[in-house]
């Protein structure tokens, strides 16, 4: 009988076992499917994220390769006239007051937001993407902005050199005159009007003219024009992983 009891109760003790095992299998399995979804809803997040600050970035810099188009194109028709003793002749001082404000009006720097993406990279949270060619990328965006920037920072300089000759060798109250900044800034007109004739015609504006329109055309096509289609193809791609979800 002894024997009999023993028996019995091995065999409840393997059962119990059994069941013990099962329950932690299924516990496992299900604490394995709450990280996966954990880790795909972390995906979603980073995906969108990243989106919405390319698609701002693109909008940022339609508005610098504006910028830039007018940039290049005063800089091509001051050349244009400082080639010709006719046009520059003919020019009036307004024009060239124009001409001048638009090659110098403002530097071109991209308000590039990239607080979500440095996030993702610096928290871990490239591992969390499943798309190696989207990890890929984003592994190695921060070098395609410092192409950008370097770009950026050499035609700034240019036009840095440009307003340090203006201020070296030209007149810069014709140009706040013929721009309507003297009256908007209540300042008094000038007794004896000057020229910036002279300015233009130096060998060294037009040598800076010159390097403004190289450096300001490479950075428009390629550098802005690959970088605005980069950020197009990254988010193509993650429309069309956030489309698998």
């Amino acid at each position: 009988m002894e024997k009999n009891k023993t028996g019995k109760y091995f065999k409840y003790a393997i059962g119990e076992i059994i069941l013990v095992v099962i329950g932690i299998l299924i516990a496992l399995y299900l604490n394995n499917l709450n990280q996966q979804n954990t880790i795909q809803k972390q995906q979603e997040n980073h995906l969108m994220l990243v989106k919405r600050e390319m698609t701002s970035n693109i909008n940022s810099l339609s508005v610098e390769t504006a910028e830039l188009t007018r940039i290049i194109n005063a800089t091509r028709d001051m050349l244009n006239v400082i080639n010709s003793e006719v046009l520059l002749n003919d020019l009036t001082e307004s024009n060239i007051s124009m001409l001048l404000a638009t090659n110098v009006s403002s530097d071109l720097f991209i308000q590039y937001e990239n607080g979500a993406l440095n996030q993702i990279i610096y928290s871990g949270g490239l591992k969390d993407i499943e798309n190696d060619s989207i990890r890929g990328i984003l592994a190695s965006w921060e070098s395609k902005i410092n192409v950008v920037r370097l770009q950026e920072e050499q035609v700034n300089n240019v036009i840095e050199k440009i307003k340090n000759l203006m201020n070296k060798s030209g007149d810069i109250r014709i140009i706040t005159e013929d721009l309507g900044l003297s009256k908007q800034f209540e300042l008094d007109l000038s007794s004896t009007r000057g020229s910036n004739k002279n300015l233009i015609r130096l060998k060294e504006f037009e040598n800076l003219l010159y390097e403004l329109f190289l450096s300001g055309t490479a950075l428009q096509e390629p550098t802005y024009s690959n970088f605005e289609n980069e950020m197009h193809s990254l988010n193509e791609l993650i429309n069309q992983e956030l489309s698998k979800k």
